[in-house]
């Protein structure tokens, strides 16, 4: 077990420990995978490692890895036609609190605010989503990569969010800015 922000990291290591150059269409791959894991090397999760393995990967692809980065998110954020129960449910991560509660956290990347005309659609879905789950609470972490920062989405027991952040979601949402990653903060 090796602590960095992709496991692609630990792919590329592996090719150079062994003398190896990843084919072209194979660095890109790779390159692509430490940038989404990374979240473009500014998630709390990125090691100096992975910083080294994205440098090494620009030169043997000639191109600007936050360039490429960025371009490849803003690629994937386009949700303007993706039901609002598919949205909620990406990467939904479900926590045991005690007393036989669970909590559900979703997550996905944008970049700017492509979802905010979209808020009530979207507290609707994750209403229906925690009452049929039973959940004590459901949120969607909707994170924009380039502000670096996230809206909080919450149905359900919304204390726990006030408590966690000491702030009260306002119609069902909060800001949290430099917030990116659920495991680190």
């Amino acid at each position: 077990f090796d602590p960095v922000g992709s496991t692609a990291t630990l792919v590329v290591e592996r090719f150079r420990i062994n003398g190896m150059e990843p084919s072209p269409s194979t660095a890109k791959l790779l390159l692509g995978a430490v940038l989404s894991d990374t979240v473009i090397l500014s998630s709390p999760t990125t090691t100096e490692r992975d910083h080294a393995v994205v440098e090494y990967l620009e030169r043997v692809l000639a191109l600007d890895a936050r360039q490429f980065g960025r371009e490849m998110f803003e690629s994937t954020s386009d949700f303007s036609h993706v039901p609002a129960d598919d949205i909620v449910g990406r990467d939904a991560k479900e926590y045991d609190v005690g007393g036989g509660a669970t909590v559900c956290i979703a997550q996905v990347e944008t970049v700017g605010e492509s979802l905010a005309d979209r808020r009530d659609e979207l507290l609707k879905a994750m209403d229906a989503r925690r009452e049929r789950n039973e959940y004590l609470l459901y949120a969607l972490m909707v994170t924009d990569i380039l502000a670096k920062g996230t809206d909080l989405l919450a149905s359900g027991d919304r204390a726990t969010i006030e408590r966690a952040f000491d702030e009260q979601p306002a119609d069902g949402h909060v800001n949290l800015p430099g917030i990116m990653s659920r495991k680190k903060q």
